[in-house]
C-alpha cells in the first residue's frame, strides 16, 4: 500500500508580510500531478494544515480544492490538526467527508482515531493522533500527565494494535531520537525548555510513523518514524534545502520503503551577499524574477538609500542587511525596518507579546487580538 506523506502546508502563510497563497496554490497542483502518476492509496496529511488558526478565505479554498481533487481520484486523505490549526474549525463536517474518502482527526477524544484498509497484503491500520498538549487529557484521564511525552503515551494507550498486521500513525509532535534533536528552522516555533519534546521510542510498535510539526524532511532515529518537512520553503533559513513528498510503501508485515518525489516550486528563494556594485551587475541579473530574496550588502562606505536602490533591482527582495566592520560592531542593518514594513499587525504584535511574556499568545488570545483588529479595520482606525 502506497502513502503520500506531507505536513506543514500552513496555508495562508506570509514570507515576512508576502502573501504565499499563489505558491501554495501550484505547489499542490504539483501533488495532485504526482499522484496521478503515482497512484498512492491514500495521503498523509499530518498537521499545521493552515498557518492560524482563523484561517483565511483563500487558505479554506485551497484546502478544499485540493481534498475535492484527490477525492474525485478516489485516494483516501487522512488528516489532523497540529499546533498552529484551529481543531475545532478543521474536525467541522468530519462526519460527511468521512463518506467521501476523506478522515479528519481535528480534537483529541481520548484516544488516536481508527480507519482500516485493506490490501492483498491483509489489513492496514491507520491510527490518527492530532497535536496533544498535557491539558488535553484533563477530561480523558484521573491524572494529568505533566511532559507531552507521557500525554503521548497515556493517548496511546487507547490504541489497540494488532501485532500481526500493518499499524501506521500520524501525529504531530516535537521528536527526539535517544536525545537527539531534529534539524529545525527559522520558520518553526521553538521548543520551549524541552517540556514538548517526545522520544521516538514511544512510536515503537508502528510499522511506519507520519509525522508533522519540523518543516525539515528527515528520519528520527529508525528510517520508519520520519518527518515530511513543508512542501514549501517558509524562511530564509530554508533557502538550500530540497522540498518533496514522501512516498512510504507498506507491504507484507516489516517491510516498508521509503523514497522522495523532489516537489520544485514556482518561485525559488536565495541569499545573495556582495557590494553594491557587483549586486547590480550582470552578475546576479539571473535573481532578478522569480526569486525571493535575501541580500546582505557588504560595502564598508555608507551608501544612498541602499534599500531603495536594490529593491528597484530586485523586486523579489523580502529581506536586506548590511554587514560590515560598522554592523559587526553594532551598527543598524536595515533590515529590522524592511521586515516590519512586510509584516502584518497581528505578526508585529504577537512578536511583541511573545518578547513581554517569554510564551507564544493562546489560540483564545489570538482569535482575540484578530477580532479586535479587524474591527478597527473595519472603521478606519
Amino acid at each position: 500500500m502506497k502513502f503520500f506523506h506531507m505536513a506543514d502546508l500552513h496555508l495562508g502563510k506570509k514570507l515576512l508580510g508576502e502573501p504565499l497563497w499563489k505558491e501554495q496554490q501550484y505547489i499542490l497542483s504539483r501533488v495532485v500531478a504526482m499522484s496521478d502518476e503515482e497512484k498512492p492509496e491514500a495521503v498523509l496529511l499530518c498537521g499545521d494544515i493552515y498557518d492560524k488558526s482563523i484561517p483565511s478565505s483563500e487558505a479554506v479554498g485551497l484546502l478544499d480544492w485540493f481534498l475535492e481533487e484527490l477525492s474525485v481520484r478516489g485516494i483516501q486523505t487522512f488528516l489532523i490538526s497540529g499546533n498552529h490549526d484551529g481543531a475545532q474549525r478543521l474536525q467541522f463536517a468530519s462526519g460527511i467527508l468521512k463518506k467521501e474518502g476523506i478522515h479528519i482527526a481535528g480534537t483529541f477524544r481520548g484516544g488516536p482515531e481508527h480507519i482500516v484498509l485493506s490490501d492483498a497484503f491483509g489489513p492496514v491500520h491507520v491510527w490518527m493522533l492530532p497535536f496533544l498538549r498535557p491539558g488535553m487529557l484533563r477530561p480523558f484521564a484521573e491524572e494529568i500527565p505533566e511532559t507531552y511525552e507521557e500525554a503521548v503515551k497515556t493517548a496511546l494507550h487507547g490504541a489497540v494494535l494488532h501485532r500481526e498486521e500493518r499499524n501506521l500513525l500520524l501525529a504531530h509532535q516535537f521528536v527526539t531520537a535517544g536525545g537527539r534533536k531534529p534539524e529545525i528552522s527559522d520558520s518553526e516555533q521553538r521548543s520551549l525548555g524541552g517540556i514538548d519534546q517526545v522520544d521516538a521510542s514511544v512510536f515503537g510498535a508502528f510499522d511506519y510513523v507520519a509525522l508533522g510539526h519540523i518543516h525539515r524532511p528527515q528520519k528520527m532515529g529508525d528510517v520508519k518514524i520520519r518527518y515530511a518537512g513543508s512542501p514549501l520553503k517558509y524562511s530564509f533559513s530554508e533557502w538550500n534545502q530540497t522540498k518533496s513528498v514522501t512516498v512510504a510503501e507498506l507491504r507484507e508485515k516489516g517491510s516498508l520503503s521509503v523514497r522522495k518525489l523532489p516537489l520544485e516550486p514556482k518561485t525559488e528563494m536565495a541569499v545573495l551577499k556582495d557590494t553594491m556594485e557587483a549586486l547590480a551587475s550582470e552578475k546576479y541579473r539571473k535573481y532578478r524574477e522569480g526569486y525571493y530574496l535575501s541580500i546582505v550588502m557588504t560595502d564598508e562606505e555608507t551608501l544612498e538609500h541602499p534599500m531603495e536602490r536594490l529593491r528597484k533591482i530586485f523586486p523579489g527582495m523580502l529581506e536586506f542587511a548590511v554587514e560590515n566592520r560598522r554592523s559587526r560592531s553594532g551598527g543598524i542593518s536595515g533590515s529590522a525596518e524592511l521586515q516590519c514594513l512586510k509584516k502584518t499587525p497581528l505578526d508585529l504584535f504577537g512578536e511583541f507579546y511573545e518578547k513581554q511574556n517569554g510564551i507564544p499568545m493562546s489560540d483564545t488570545e489570538q482569535e482575540l487580538l484578530e477580532e479586535v483588529i479587524k474591527s478597527m479595520e473595519e472603521v478606519g482606525v
